[in-house]
């Protein structure tokens, strides 16, 4: 369906995006602001998990917080949104299977803790461009 140039993602099609990326946003209320960071994240399953250290994302993740998560494609004019709750994951098996999803994205060092985002949520579209005139 196109609404005003955009074209709405199904959601298969939203989780081929999401797979097809490594950095996406998280957005979550910190205190008494709003926060977007990046992360480098995978894909395990139907969730989203990303590596970090002690601090907001991890807070986040500890205190089973709602976030907001988005990954983009400039070029190819596409969008999606993700909205869940993050949790830390503690599971020996998750875990082992979170760092396996993550090994090929950077960074290492500190970022030992794993958070997971349950996709509750998701909605994506695309820029419909203009077809050029033939001639």
């Amino acid at each position: 369906m196109t609404i005003d140039g955009f074209e709405r993602l199904t959601e298969e099609e939203c989780r081929q995006c999401l797979n097809s990326r490594g950095l996406g946003r998280i957005g979550f209320a910190h205190g008494n602001r709003m926060l977007v960071l990046p992360v480098y994240f995978a894909m395990v399953g139907p969730d989203i998990v990303f590596r970090t250290s002690p601090g907001a994302k991890l807070d986040a993740g500890v205190l089973n917080a709602g976030v907001a998560f988005e990954v983009d494609d400039e070029d190819a004019g596409w969008s999606v949104l993700v909205t869940g709750h993050a949790g830390e994951v503690k599971d020996t098996k998750q875990r082992s299977q979170a760092l396996e999803a993550l090994s090929d994205h950077w960074p290492r060092g500190s970022r030992e803790r794993v958070v997971r985002i349950s996709v509750e949520h998701i909605t994506g579209r695309r820029l419909v461009r203009a077809k050029s005139p033939r001639g």
